[in-house]
């Protein structure tokens, strides 16, 4: 469900092992106890995988499935560095099915290839009921700091002190469309 109430397509990105592992939940590579222990905390967020007929197939409990997305992408160069900004939108509502309430959130991060990023974020909506109608907002105050890219992992410093990791997915070739962060895509938009 996503803004207003429509239904939006999410793509969640896999990984896949040598080994024929699969965790599909991207944040389990962050976990503190390491791979084999979120596998044994979370054994739902792994299957096994397999290319079949030139195409990658999951296992699942009805047997094999094809992934909805065959492309896969190498882990990142270390220094990779982006450029541009992405942002993550979702939100809820009733304007899909005739209501008139909206919710809107996003986060963005515009990255600049000499390793400074800007991290925002805000929210929004509406709703109208007898005649009355109201809007509200808030956006947050910007991050500013540094990043660098080792891998999978994304690395954030902001000049207030604080700090972020995030599990980093693009196409090292092209990363101007999209990027994953802990499995959750950031489209690029104009600036």
């Amino acid at each position: 469900m996503g803004i207003g109430g429509f239904i939006a397509l999410d793509i969640y990105p896999v990984v896949l092992f040598r080994n024929g592992d699969v965790l599909t939940n991207v944040e389990g590579l962050s976990f503190s106890g390491g791979l084999e222990a979120h596998k044994r905390a979370n054994p739902d967020e792994w299957t096994r995988w397999r290319r079949q007929g030139g195409k990658l197939q999951l296992a699942q409990k009805g047997g094999w499935e094809a992934l909805p997305f065959q492309t896969t992408y190498p882990k990142l160069p270390n220094d990779f560095k982006l450029d541009g900004l992405f942002r993550s939108l979702s939100g809820t509502g009733t304007v899909a099915i005739g209501g008139n309430q909206s919710v809107a959130a996003w986060q963005d991060y515009r990255f600049s290839a000499d390793g400074r990023v800007v991290r925002g974020n805000g929210a929004g909506g509406s709703a109208e009921s007898g005649g009355t109608a109201i809007a509200t907002s808030s956006t947050a105050p910007n991050q500013r700091g540094r990043y660098r890219v080792e891998g999978l992992t994304l690395y954030i410093t902001y000049d207030d002190g604080s700090s972020e990791r995030r599990i980093l997915i693009a196409d090292p070739k092209d990363p101007k469309s999209v990027i994953w962060l802990d499995g959750v895509s950031y489209v690029r938009r104009k600036q």
